[in-house]
């Protein structure tokens, strides 16, 4: 019947209308990451470091911008699958992404073979191993050291062993002691729970009971899983691009969820390293920096207290030193709100790092 043939018509525009648009958005998503290489760079690749293959993904619109070295959070949780979020930033920076042991490719390459060197001391080697090379292969003579979360406990172990090579020091969700930012972070934590009325987190939550914990990981995860999950979102999120469709649609696809995000490395990571983070404590490490020093702090980080990072980075002795709030945003501020955090480097940062 003639209606029928109609309805068969409509389906099938409406299927090809949208596989042109899913093209089209996919298309848009390589195309906002492709790098003019004659200016810039674009590079990622095995580079020995620490004695073994560590994965380093080097990305930027304009060789001549400083560098910035990301050491990601977690341990174990790559950023390089957040590149596309951070685009804007490549114009301004070019931007190292490492997977460091046990995380990412490197992971993939090692697998749990260095498990005994799963040390806060190798990080800091093969970090500053890391810094010494891209000095020589970009041209630099000092770059930027940015790191986040975890990556911040690493970050101020570099930067007070070799000073010499960073131009100045970011921390974002900026640890003082794994054990002191959970006691300071847990009641927050509860009473964000209770006011969102997410009776599940209040649970699990009381169960586990106040810290401190002892150094076995599985005492932490319902503060370190509850701290992600209800960090709050950014208060202003632009319509998204068709390259970022394209990545919500991928994303889409996956599984979800905190426990999607615990892949091999992050369960080898956490296991191998935690004892070390546990019983850290940067304010011991010395309070004098060689270098300027940046915090750049969510008002609304649970899971790394803004509060207790103030309270530390007060007690700095540096060159120079900034400690920046954005409101509305907590722990993972420079995923959230990646157009207010790059304003925050660029005023605070980059005169910094052009000088140094």
């Amino acid at each position: 019947m003639a209606w029928r043939k109609r309805i068969r018509i409509a389906l099938s525009t409406t299927v090809l209308l949208a596989a042109a648009f899913v093209g089209f958005c996919a298309f848009s998503y390589w195309n906002d990451k492709r790098i003019d290489e004659m200016r810039g760079i674009n590079e990622a690749g095995y580079v020995k470091i620490g004695g073994i293959d560590q994965w380093v993904q080097i990305r930027g619109r304009d060789r001549n911008n400083p560098v910035l070295l990301w050491l990601n959070g977690g341990p174990g949780f790559s950023t390089i699958g957040d590149t596309y979020s951070v685009l804007d930033w490549e114009k301004r920076y070019t931007i190292v992404m490492w997977d460091q042991r046990g995380e990412g490719k490197t992971f993939d390459r090692s697998g749990p073979s260095i498990k005994d060197t799963m040390t806060i001391a190798q990080f800091t080697g093969d970090g500053v191993e890391l810094a010494a090379y891209l000095r020589d292969h970009l041209h630099k003579d000092k770059i930027i050291l940015f790191g986040h979360s975890w990556g911040s406990m690493l970050g101020v172990h570099m930067v007070h062993e070799r000073p010499d090579l960073f131009s100045v020091y970011v921390g974002t969700g900026q640890l003082v002691s794994e054990q002191a930012d959970a006691v300071a972070g847990y009641p927050l934590l509860v009473a964000r729970a209770r006011s969102l009325g997410n009776k599940q987190a209040v649970q699990q939550l009381l169960a586990a009971g106040p810290p401190p914990y002892p150094h076995d990981i599985r005492s932490w995860i319902p503060l370190l899983l509850w701290a992600q999950a209800l960090d709050p979102s950014s208060p202003d999120n632009p319509a998204p691009s068709p390259g970022r469709l394209w990545l919500n649609l991928r994303g889409f696809l996956r599984p979800h969820g905190l426990a999607s995000m615990i892949t091999p490395a992050v369960q080898f990571s956490m296991i191998s390293l935690w004892p070390d983070i546990v019983k850290d404590d940067l304010p011991s490490l010395g309070l004098k920096f060689d270098l300027p020093v940046v915090f750049i702090q969510g008002a609304e980080d649970i899971t790394t207290s803004t509060g207790l990072a103030k309270d530390y980075f007060d007690q700095i002795e540096a060159p120079s030193k900034h400690f920046i709030t954005l409101g509305g945003v907590g722990h993972l501020a420079l995923f959230r709100d990646c157009a207010r955090f790059l304003r925050a480097l660029e005023e605070n940062v980059r005169p910094l790092a052009v000088a140094g």
